[in-house]
């Protein structure tokens, strides 16, 4: 590690408003979804019964899509370079791929290769994140608007879909949650995504080399 010292902006407000609104309605439409699912009454008696919980996971819906829309269409150049950053896969990136950046015990690196704002997991976890989302948009809103209209088998398509993708999408979240809050090599990305914003420069120098050497040439 440098001597570098002093915090450097890594997600503005919005963008941190925008990711707590989504972890919420998400965390509410997981916990109903599961509860219909697999008819767990404790889970179903803390929305207050099963049809308040439909209720409650169809609004749910809503915030999970109106959300991320609304802070696309008022930070659209900040989420177009946002695409950019996840889409460009360079030789660092395949080579952080190959030691997974030395997060995983049994892969020893003595230095990952160096990375952008994201790193390459992070940005497959991007582009995860983003295609798990619109399939759950896309096949929940059927399910609820037209699903005295639809066919039965379009219908149950739809749940297919709608049910295995979003149990993906828990599994990621969660893997995501260990390696932002928990995991001792990457654990202040928590504070940096849900709190104020800010990380220290030391750890970006070394963790996100590329976008750091952006940010001083910059300065």
């Amino acid at each position: 590690m440098s001597n570098i010292k002093g915090k450097v902006l890594k997600h503005g407000t919005q963008t941190r408003t925008m990711h707590w609104v989504h972890l919420i309605a998400f965390t509410i439409l997981g916990l109903t979804g599961i509860a219909f699912y697999w008819n767990i009454d404790i889970i179903g008696n803390i929305f207050g019964g099963f049809a308040n919980a439909s209720l409650i996971h169809r609004w749910a819906g809503v915030v999970f899509t109106v959300g991320p829309a609304l802070y696309i269409l008022l930070n659209f150049d900040r989420f177009s370079r946002f695409i950019d950053t996840i889409s460009n896969f360079s030789k660092e990136d395949f080579q952080w791929l190959k030691v997974m950046g030395g997060y995983i015990p049994f892969i020893k690196v003595d230095e990952a290769p160096p990375q952008d704002k994201y790193n390459a997991g992070q940005k497959m976890l991007g582009w995860m994140i983003i295609f798990g989302c619109i399939l759950i948009i896309l096949t929940g809103f059927p399910m609820w608007l037209w699903r005295h209209s639809l066919p039965a088998a379009f219908l149950g398509f739809c749940y297919d879909i709608h049910f295995w993708t979003a149990m993906i999408m828990i599994l990621l979240v969660g893997g995501h949650f260990f390696l932002a809050a928990i995991h001792p090599k990457s654990r202040v990305e928590f504070s940096s995504m849900m709190l104020d914003g800010y990380i220290d420069a030391e750890i970006s120098a070394h963790h996100n080399a590329k976008w750091f050497a952006e940010l001083k040439e910059a300065d």
